[in-house]
């Protein structure tokens, strides 16, 4: 299988790029930013051509500056909703917790680049825990399993250190993340361990990740070697069935069906052939209408 990464701004050049490499339980990101009201219909235009393809389709949500306006962020809040109902599930991140992430000064271009790696960060830690073979080992099935058994939100954080001796809810923590990702139903773990870790440290940070996540069943557990010397963790953390960051709107809209133009002209051809009639588009009278031809050479207008 593969994992895709796709920008709500570039879906046009990458999808086109990527439709015909793309199978079955293949693996879509769909990256949005939220808030813009004229970007919702090509946001249901996006992801129903991505489910067209039977992919499973993991939207990654960001959420407006305050600092854009309450009617931004209020029209993000329902594109939130739609898109979580019309993916297999959604990752969702803060606006406002990833400014806390800049130093003072950083340039606009800068920080739109920082941003962008923290969400393509998330990618690489699930395309990681598919891929990286390992003593224990987590595959695709596990995660689409684990993705359909909850309609909830997903929360996926990578965290790598030599030294755990902060709590663990610092290290995990972020202020663009989730807030209540301990409070998560289902948990999968993956572990990557470097030469020189001991079993006791090996024992001694699972029992604190257990202890941390103790509300959520841990599905599965998956570990692998990092073919490098020092003692070093790299941990991946993948939780189901968090809360939403917002209410759901009392009215939520259903979303407007979205007719593809080559859908729509193979129907209507469909339609035609059906019927047993041929278009002959080199025949146009003065006033431009189209004549047809059946089988019997009759006309038709």
């Amino acid at each position: 299988m593969t994992v895709y990464k796709i920008k709500h701004s570039q879906f046009h050049m990458d999808f086109h790029r990527l439709e015909d490499r793309m199978e079955r339980d293949d693996f879509c990101f769909y990256l949005f930013v939220g808030g813009d009201s004229n970007e919702t219909k090509q946001l249901f235009e996006h992801l129903r051509q991505l489910k067209s393809k039977k992919l499973l389709v993991i939207g990654i949500f960001r959420f407006p500056f305050r600092f854009e306006g309450k009617k931004r962020m209020q029209t993000a809040i329902t594109q939130y909703f739609h898109m979580k109902n019309l993916c297999d599930s959604i990752i969702f991140f803060h606006g406002d917790g990833m400014l806390d992430m800049i130093p003072p000064g950083t340039t606009v271009l800068d920080a739109h680049d920082i941003f962008n790696s923290l969400e393509e960060e998330t990618v690489r830690g699930l395309e990681e825990m598919i891929c990286e073979p390992g003593e224990m080992n987590i595959d695709a099935q596990d995660i689409q399993t684990f993705i359909k058994d909850s309609k909830g939100p997903l929360f996926l954080h990578t965290i790598e250190d030599d030294s755990f001796d902060e709590p663990l809810k610092y290290l995990i923590s972020a202020p663009y993340l989730p807030n209540n990702y301990s409070d998560g139903k289902q948990m999968i773990l993956n572990i990557g361990f470097t030469r020189d870790v001991d079993m006791d440290s090996y024992r001694q940070i699972n029992l604190r990740l257990h202890d941390m996540f103790h509300k959520a069943d841990l599905v599965k557990l998956g570990s692998y070697f990092m073919n490098e010397t020092g003692k070093r963790f790299k941990i991946t953390i993948l939780i189901n069935g968090i809360d939403d960051p917002y209410p759901q709107p009392k009215q939520l809209k259903q979303p407007p069906k979205v007719s593809f133009k080559s859908d729509w002209l193979k129907e209507k051809w469909d339609r035609l052939i059906e019927k047993g009639i041929k278009l002959d588009i080199s025949s146009f009278d003065k006033d431009h209408s189209i004549h047809s031809f059946d089988k019997k050479d009759n006309i038709h207008s």
